[in-house]
């Protein structure tokens, strides 16, 4: 297996693992490519190392509003877009610390930088030497989120 597609799996699985800790919904992941597009709602971190990268986890605002309801305990029409942003970031910065911690005796180790959202889906990031995209789906018949890992 190249390492590309470890770290894919890494990043994915991490993805999976803290949806399913802080949401109790299960996802599996449906495809890996590299799709470069964003859902509605987008958590990005800068992570910093010997390879840099970009990771960010993106998702339909309905999903998100749904996720978000799951996480916190409140009906899915009380929470507000200052929650939804929240619940962006934390998923972001909680898969980039448990993929940190899976890669830390790698040359693939990073720290993190402070999350941040991106709201809307016509938006690009480009980077600079930046060129590897590790792009997939994790999804099950209700809810599906967009991982990138950009390095």
């Amino acid at each position: 297996m190249e390492m590309s597609d470890k770290l894919g799996h890494i990043f994915s699985e991490a993805l999976s693992e803290v949806v399913a800790t802080v949401s109790g919904v299960q996802l599996q992941e449906k495809s890996h490519d590299n799709d470069n597009s964003y859902d509605d709602m987008t958590g990005i971190m800068v992570l910093k190392g010997k390879e840099n990268g970009i990771l960010s986890v993106s998702a339909k605002i309905s999903v998100a509003r749904e996720l978000c309801s799951k996480i916190i305990g409140i009906s899915a029409a009380e929470v507000t877009d200052d929650d939804i942003a929240d619940t962006m970031c934390e998923l972001v910065n909680m898969t980039a610390g448990s993929a940190k911690l899976r890669l830390s005796d790698t040359d693939y180790f990073f720290t993190l930088t402070q999350p941040f959202v991106i709201k809307g889906n016509d938006v690009s990031i480009i980077t600079k030497n930046i060129t590897n995209i590790l792009a997939s789906t994790l999804s099950n018949d209700d809810i599906s989120i967009k991982l990138k890992a950009i390095y």
